[in-house]
């Protein structure tokens, strides 16, 4: 039976599509900052997020960052795998959650700043307003 391998616990699947969220999101690296954006020709932050996570075999629809929020398991930061999301707050003045990446590793994210770029979680902009790192069902 080839499906006992992905089904023995619940977090197996998550790294596997982990790694393909990650190589779907870096084929848009330099991709333009667009507000409201969710198609290819620019995003923002959520607009990217679920336009990855929609590639990579799930259909979430057009969330935004509080919405992804509301659709992933917090993980403790040590805990955090590749693939899975990473959400701020305060970023924007709005209420909740207003800014989502995608988890790379080594405290790395990609993420819709302008153009779509890595950045370092470690910095004192992205720790001052970090909220949660999460992952999807």
């Amino acid at each position: 039976n080839s499906n006992s391998n992905n089904s023995s616990n619940s977090g197996s699947t998550a790294s596997v599509t982990g790694q393909q969220i990650l190589s779907k999101a870096q084929q848009y690296l330099g991709t333009p900052y667009v507000y409201g954006g969710a198609s290819a020709r620019g995003f923002d932050c959520s607009g990217f997020v679920s336009w990855v996570i929609n590639h990579s075999g799930w259909d979430v629809g057009r969330l935004g960052a509080q919405g992804l929020c509301n659709i992933c398991t917090p993980v403790s930061a040590s805990n955090a795998q590749p693939g899975d999301l990473v959400f701020f707050v305060g970023t924007y003045d709005t209420p909740g959650v207003s800014h989502v990446g995608i988890y790379v590793g080594n405290n790395m994210m990609i993420h819709c700043g302008d153009p779509i770029s890595y950045a370092n979680l470690n910095s004192n902009y992205w720790q001052e307003h970090f909220y949660c790192y999460g992952r999807l069902p």
